[in-house]
């Protein structure tokens, strides 16, 4: 018998699959456009002065940084050790997030669904195979552990308090996308009638990043509301169906919002109406889904709407949509739910096929290619680092 034990241990497993098959392909990979920057700033300004700065002027992520140089150290600058610590840390999310689900006494069917829409899905591609994007991993796992911490056993004392807001602080301090965590986890907690102490930490950090956020912004121009909320509706509706759906001749567009949207808008209202023990579970999942969207429609607005659906951005997305979708399966017979149920896993995981070696070609074989054959003094394309410095960085890092 499919105890939900087994079946979180399973999917926590199956997270790994991706490298586990198409190893070979992602032993090409290379250092590309951000991480540059990541390595460069640690080289010139020294760890603990380049820590605590914004990077890129866009985030305050002391925490990512640091484990990020650190594992660089420690695996000898090999590109694939990076992307194997970025697999791990995602398994490692699936198992917490299996095990919070499985506390909170969700459905076996549900949480299957849930874990592998979040472990398998292959349009988190550019999230698990872009080492720089082991920030916003990070956060989630920072997130997790104190989300599972406050349903496992709440921390009651002045320790334990403060342990619980570190863990949200961490989060925070990973990743920009990491603020809103904690704002999802005091909503969490008031519907689940937690003390006050508890509801406090976990906004403590987020209002805090907040406001250091504004300030690092300050001098970046300012996008319209009307662009900003356009944006965040494109994020919010598009994701993470967009993607994943055999939508015929697709396109970022209002047709593609009127389909996911009204698809993803009947999901969450059919298991927020059929569920009513798991509204506390639901409300969290909405929370930090919706202001992930504000989020983004107030930082990325510019980029465009196709930017909307960018890759890097379904890995909130895929968590928070999950559990709705899985509930509202749990409510149709035993046999029907398990083929949706497979179906559904074959849909979202088979496309590795095409997508892995693609990726792997364009952020690896061509990279690698562009530096062996560029001058010193040319820009290494996307960013405007030259060929010398990353050939400097290579030499200091022992990158391969």
């Amino acid at each position: 018998m499919w105890t939900s034990r087994k079946v979180v241990w399973l999917m926590a497993f199956a997270a790994l699959l991706p490298l586990i098959v198409f190893a070979a392909e992602f032993q090409t990979l290379y250092w590309f456009h951000d991480d540059w920057d990541m390595l460069d700033g640690a080289s010139r300004l020294g760890l603990w002065c380049w820590a605590p700065q914004p990077f890129l002027n866009e985030s305050v992520i002391p925490v990512s940084k640091l484990f990020s140089i650190a594992a660089v150290r420690l695996f000898g600058g090999s590109y694939f050790a990076m992307i194997a610590l970025l697999f791990a840390t995602h398994a490692a999310n699936v198992w917490l997030y299996g095990e919070i689900l499985r506390r909170l006494q969700v459905p076996v069917i549900a949480i299957a669904f849930a874990l592998g829409s979040f472990g398998l899905a292959w349009s988190n591609i550019e999230t698990l195979l872009w080492f720089i994007q082991w920030t916003p991993v990070l956060a989630m796992t920072f997130f997790l552990a104190a989300w599972l911490w406050l349903i496992a056993r709440e921390p009651r004392d002045p320790a334990g308090i403060a342990g619980y807001t570190l863990l949200l602080g961490a989060s925070a301090l990973s990743s920009s996308r990491g603020i809103v965590s904690g704002l999802a986890a005091a909503l969490f907690a008031w519907c689940t009638r937690r003390r006050r102490g508890v509801i406090l930490a976990a906004v403590v950090p987020a209002a805090a990043l907040i406001v250091v956020m504004r300030v690092v912004m300050a001098g970046r121009p300012v996008p319209r509301l009307s662009d900003s909320a356009l944006f965040a509706l494109y994020h919010w509706l598009l994701n993470p169906l967009y993607l994943l759906l055999p939508i015929p001749h697709k396109a970022v567009n209002g047709s593609a919002l009127l389909l996911c949207g009204a698809i993803k808008l009947t999901v969450i209202a059919a298991a927020w109406v059929g569920w009513r023990d798991q509204r506390p579970l639901l409300a969290a999942l909405l929370c930090l889904d919706l202001l992930t969207s504000a989020s983004a429609g107030y930082a990325r607005a510019g980029t465009g709407l196709e930017a909307s659906v960018s890759s890097r951005y379904q890995y909130i997305s895929l968590f928070c949509f999950g559990p709705f979708a899985g509930l509202v399966l749990a409510r149709q017979r035993r046999a029907l739910a398990a083929t949706v149920l497979i179906a559904w896993l074959i849909l979202i995981a088979w496309p590795w096929r095409r997508h892995a070696p693609q990726w792997a070609n364009e952020r690896g074989v061509e990279v690698r290619r562009a530096l062996a054959g560029a001058a010193d003094d040319a820009p290494l394309w996307p960013t405007q680092m030259t060929a010398g410095r990353a050939r400097e960085l290579i030499r200091e890092y022992n990158l391969h």
